[in-house]
C-alpha cells in the first residue's frame, strides 16, 4: 500500500459551402470552449469564469454593468440582457453554520462556494466606483424557490467557529443591503441558493458622488440554477411565471433499441459491488442497489452504471496524476451526494467466520476513452487503491463482512467497461471467486444505448500513462457535476442535480449511514493501491477549429482554381 501524496470532382458552389460549414463549425467549436453561450430567447449565457458587477457613471447616470471576461477581453453587458448559469456542478452540502444563512436544506447551488476552485463555473465579483464617496447594494426583490443570499464565509471561518457575515438574504429583511469597498476593489463574496429553478433578482446600486450628489440604477438579472436549461430562460424580469423545479424520474425500464439491449440504469443513490455467497461453496459479484426501500440485487451484464455530467470537475494539484491540473475530470465523492451515484465495496453477507482473512476485489481490465482511479479521500488516509492509469491489474483487499465507500474518478467522458474479479478463501481452505464486467456511462452520454456487461461497440483503450511525479502536499479531491431530461415549461424545471461536499483543503470521506444504505457505514478497510503522480492532457476545441478553417479555405481555393482552369473538361 502506497500513501497519497498529494484526454466526383467538386464544383466551386460545393467547395464555398464546404467551406462556410467548416468555418461555422470552428467558430461553433470556438464558443464552446468559452464561458458564454446565446439562449434561444437572444440573451446571453455566462456560464464559466470571471463576471464583474461594475458600477460606471455614464454622462452624470448610473449604470449597472456587467464586466464580462469569461471570453477573449472584456465585454461591458447590461444585466437584463445576460442569464446566469449556476449549474449542477456547483452544488455543495450546506454547512452547518450557512443553516441560518440559507435555510434548513442538505444542498445548496453555491457561485465562489468552497469548491469554487474545483468546478467549471462562474465566479463573480463586485467593483466599487471610483471616486464616489459610497456605493450600496440593495435587494429590491428575489423571485424563484427557496431562498438566495449573498453571504462571506472562509475557510479561516470555518476553522475559527465564526459565523458567516450576511450581505443580502431574500428572507430576512435586515440584510436587504451591502456597502461596496470604496475604490474598484474586487469583492467576491459567495451567492447560495437554496433550491433549483428560475430565480429574479431586482437590485438597484445606489452612489453617493464626490459632491454630494445621489445617482442610482436598478437592474432584473435572471438565473437558471441547478439542471435548469440556461437558453431556454427568458433575461431581466422575464415574460412568464417562474417555473417550479419538478423532478423528472429516471426510467428504469428504457426501451431496448437495434443496438442495445433493455439495461436497467443507475444514476443515483447508494451501489455496492457487493461480494456474497452464492450457493456451496461459491462466490457471486452483484450490485447492490439501496436507492430503494428494499435494495435490490443485479448481475452486473445487467446493468449500465451512469456518471451524470454533474460529476465534472477540475483535477486540482492533489490529485495531478490523474492529469494535467485544471483539466475535467468525473469525480464520485466517497461521500453521499444526492444526483450522484454513490459506489461502495460490501462484503456484509461474507461474515469473518466464514472467511480467511480478507476478500479481495481485482480490477483485470478497462476499456474506455480515459482511465479510472479508485480513492480514499477521507482526512484519515488518502491512497490509491486502484489505478488503470500506471497498469493493470491492480487489487485491493477488504474486511470480510463490512461495507466502505472510495471515490471513483474517470477522466474523460464516454463509456468504460471495467472487468472485476472478486475472490476468497473460506475457513475450510476453498478459495471461491467471481469475474463479472460492469459498463459505465460517464458524462454527457445517453445511458439507454450502452449495452451491459461486455457489449460490442468500440471503445478508446486506455492510453499508456504519462511520465509521472509524485506529488507532496495533501489536499482535498476535486469535488462531486448531473444530467437531467428538461421538462417542456415554458422556462424549464430541474431535475435531481449534484456536486461534493467537503471543504477544498479538509477532504471529507465519511461514509455516513443512510435509512436506505443497509449497511454498516464505513466499518470496512480497503487497502491496496499506488502512488499519485502527474500527467498531461490536451486541449482539443482550438486546434479543430484552426484545423477546421484550413481545410475550408483549402477546399474553396482547389474548386475554384480547377474550375478556372480552360483545360478542366467536364465529363
Amino acid at each position: 500500500m502506497r500513501v497519497l501524496t498529494h484526454g466526383r470532382r467538386a464544383v466551386a458552389a460545393t467547395a464555398a459551402t464546404l467551406a462556410a460549414a467548416l468555418l461555422a463549425a470552428a467558430a461553433g467549436l470556438v464558443a464552446a470552449g468559452s464561458g458564454t453561450a446565446h439562449a434561444g430567447s437572444g440573451a446571453v449565457v455566462l456560464a464559466q469564469g470571471d463576471v464583474d458587477f461594475a458600477p460606471r457613471l455614464a454622462e452624470g447616470r448610473l449604470d449597472l454593468r456587467i464586466a464580462d471576461r469569461t471570453g477573449n477581453g472584456t465585454v461591458m453587458r447590461e444585466p437584463s440582457e445576460v442569464v446566469l448559469r449556476v449549474g449542477p456542478e456547483t452544488k455543495e452540502s450546506i454547512l452547518s453554520p450557512v443553516n441560518p444563512v440559507l435555510g434548513d436544506g442538505l444542498y445548496g447551488w453555491f457561485l465562489n462556494g468552497r469548491h469554487a476552485q474545483d468546478v467549471f463555473a462562474l465566479t463573480p465579483g463586485w467593483t466599487g466606483l471610483s471616486g464616489a464617496q459610497s456605493v450600496e447594494v440593495a435587494l429590491d426583490r428575489a423571485q424563484g424557490e427557496g431562498r438566495f443570499a449573498l453571504y462571506t464565509f472562509t475557510e479561516e471561518m470555518e476553522w475559527s467557529d465564526r459565523e458567516p457575515v450576511q450581505h443580502l438574504n431574500s428572507d430576512d429583511p435586515d440584510h436587504r443591503s451591502f456597502a461596496l469597498p470604496r475604490g474598484t476593489e474586487r469583492f467576491a463574496p459567495t451567492w447560495g441558493f437554496a433550491a433549483e429553478g428560475v430565480h429574479r433578482l431586482t437590485l438597484t446600486v445606489s452612489a453617493t458622488l464626490a459632491d454630494g450628489s445621489e445617482v442610482s440604477d436598478t437592474e432584473t438579472l435572471a438565473v437558471a440554477v441547478g439542471a435548469t436549461d440556461p437558453t431556454r430562460v427568458r433575461p431581466g424580469d422575464g415574460s412568464t411565471p417562474t417555473a417550479t423545479p419538478t423532478p423528472t424520474p429516471t426510467p428504469t425500464s428504457p426501451l431496448p433499441t437495434p443496438t442495445a439491449p433493455a439495461a436497467h440504469i443507475i444514476d443515483d443513490g447508494h451501489i455496492d459491488l457487493a461480494a456474497r455467497p452464492a450457493g456451496a461453496g461459491k462466490l457471486a459479484l452483484q450490485i447492490k442497489d439501496g436507492t430503494l426501500q428494499s435494495p435490490r440485487r443485479h448481475e452486473p451484464d445487467a446493468v449500465v452504471i451512469h456518471v451524470r455530467p454533474a460529476a465534472k470537475r477540475r483535477i486540482s494539484e492533489a490529485y495531478a496524476f490523474l492529469g494535467t491540473p485544471g483539466d475535467p475530470v468525473w469525480w464520485l465523492p466517497s461521500s453521499r451526494l444526492a444526483g450522484l451515484v454513490w459506489p461502495g465495496w460490501n462484503t456484509e453477507e461474507l461474515p469473518a467466520t466464514q472467511v480467511r482473512g480478507r476478500i479481495t476485489y481485482r480490477l483485470d481490465s478497462l476499456r474506455g476513452p480515459g482511465t479510472l482511479a479508485v480513492i480514499n479521500d477521507n482526512s484519515m488516509d488518502s491512497t490509491v487503491l486502484l489505478d488503470s492509469g500506471d497498469g493493470l491489474p491492480d487489487a485491493i483487499e477488504h474486511t470480510a463482512g463490512s461495507h466502505s465507500h472510495s471515490a471513483w474518478a474517470f477522466t474523460k467522458e464516454g463509456v468504460y467497461r471495467t472487468t472485476f474479479t472478486v475472490a476468497a478463501t473460506l475457513t475450510d481452505g476453498t478459495k471461491v471467486s467471481d469475474t463479472a464486467t460492469i459498463a459505465w456511462a460517464v458524462g454527457a452520454v445517453d445511458p439507454t444505448t450502452v449495452k451491459p456487461g461486455q457489449g460490442t461497440e468500440p471503445t478508446a483503450p486506455t492510453a499508456a500513462p504519462p511520465t509521472r511525479t509524485p506529488s507532496t502536499t495533501p489536499t482535498a479531491p476535486p469535488t462531486a457535476p448531473p444530467s437531467t431530461t428538461p421538462t417542456t415549461d415554458p422556462e424549464p424545471s430541474p431535475s435531481a442535480s449534484a456536486s461534493s461536499p467537503g471543504g477544498p483543503h479538509h477532504p471529507q470521506g465519511t461514509d455516513t449511514p443512510r435509512a436506505d444504505d443497509g449497511g454498516t457505514g464505513n466499518g470496512g478497510q480497503a487497502t491496496g493501491g499506488r502512488l499519485a503522480s502527474t500527467g498531461a492532457t490536451a486541449l482539443l476545441p482550438t486546434g479543430l477549429a484552426v484545423a477546421a478553417v484550413c481545410a475550408g479555405a483549402v477546399a474553396f481555393l482547389a474548386a475554384r482554381r480547377r474550375h478556372e482552369d480552360p483545360s478542366d473538361t467536364a465529363h
